[in-house]
């Protein structure tokens, strides 16, 4: 049977989390199932009383350009071990991108342990990480303390002004989610501190780990830091409600007219609701899109030939900036994708 667990259920699904990610410390699990399984959806596939699918849907409010949404992280995919190989993730996965969809998600995003086990399901890179370090010549200009919690409101008003200087899409910080982020870092025997130039914040960095502690995260004013290595692919995504996305992006500032409108062609083997012909009109503060062909076959029989064709996967990581498809001509001088992404959660 394929379902939501309620609240009182899902600590039921522990057992194969422990079996899947054996990584995992008892402190971290512990925390995950108080803290995210507050306010997270748990789709499982069980049988006879044991669950041997599992799918979890964590809620992120994001900023996305001009607009915000809630959107799903999806984490905690496993099968037990005696159960793989026989279609449950597929299951899971589509009833998930449905429900999804049906809510007015724009899109979903996950970090891939293997890129090929969601290349199926039309995810496609949309973010590369890469690492920042101090400079450590100046560091010695700045304190460091350990934040309490009484410092978290202003660390969050901080990242929170970090982040939207740098970037168009990333989830918002506020008391809650700073809250919450130390007590995860706390759970595997991290610290989140913080950088301060005299009395002023300038920055916050944080390690974790259990045996060999490791860099969970780093802002810091450039002044005081500095990019390091090459980005390396880190997260995929989706769109899933296709409207509901489209919404968010606009004209490019240099686009010769005010307004255009665009027929877009798009193919979704997962999701035919975002499939067919749509007509998207475009300005340069907000865009609107209507479906005016339902159903590829019924292209033949539309009077509107497409100006954009694309697979639902390229016209994910074309409108979040990560890879532009060849076929786009002009319309790639037009419509603006979104301008810097950040996505560091891990679950």
């Amino acid at each position: 049977m394929l379902h939501y667990l309620n609240k009182e259920e899902k600590n039921r699904s522990r057992e194969l989390w422990e079996q899947a990610f054996p990584e995992d410390s008892d402190c971290f699990r512990d925390y995950y199932y108080t803290e995210k399984t507050r306010d997270n959806r748990l789709l499982v596939l069980e049988e006879g009383g044991q669950i041997l699918s599992m799918l979890h849907r964590n809620p992120y409010l994001l900023q996305m350009g001009e607009k915000t949404a809630v959107c799903d992280y999806i984490v905690g995919v496993a099968t037990d071990k005696n159960s793989r190989r026989k279609g449950y993730m597929r299951q899971l996965m589509e009833k998930a991108l449905k429900d999804m969809r049906e809510e007015g998600m724009p899109f979903c995003f996950l970090m891939p342990a293997f890129e090929a086990l969601y290349l199926p399901f039309d995810f496609t890179y949309i973010y590369k990480k890469q690492s920042r370090e101090l400079q450590q010549e100046k560091f010695s200009n700045l304190q460091l303390r350990r934040a309490e919690n009484r410092d978290l409101q202003a660390a969050a008003a901080y990242m929170e002004a970090w982040l939207s200087k740098r970037y168009e899409v990333y989830a918002k910080r506020d008391f809650s989610y700073i809250e919450r982020l130390k007590r995860e870092i706390e759970s595997e025997n991290g610290c989140l501190e913080l950088l301060f130039e005299k009395d002023t914040l300038a920055g916050m960095k944080a390690y974790w780990g259990m045996d060999k502690p490791e860099e969970r995260l780093l802002f810091c004013e450039e002044n005081y830091s500095r990019l390091q290595g090459e980005a390396t692919p880190a997260i995929m995504g989706r769109i899933v409600n296709l409207p509901e996305f489209l919404s968010c992006i606009r004209l490019r500032e240099t686009a010769e007219k005010e307004e255009y409108t665009v027929i877009l062609e798009v193919e979704d083997r997962i999701l035919p609701e975002n499939a067919g012909l749509w007509k998207w009109t475009l300005n340069r503060s907000s865009s609107g899109a209507k479906r005016i062909c339902p159903k590829a076959e019924e292209k033949s029989e539309s009077k509107e030939k497409a100006d954009i064709s694309l697979e639902i996967s390229e016209l994910t990581a074309w409108l979040f900036g990560y890879s532009v498809p060849d076929s786009l001509g002009v319309w790639r001088e037009r419509i603006r994708p979104f301008c810097g992404v950040f996505l560091d959660e891990i679950v």
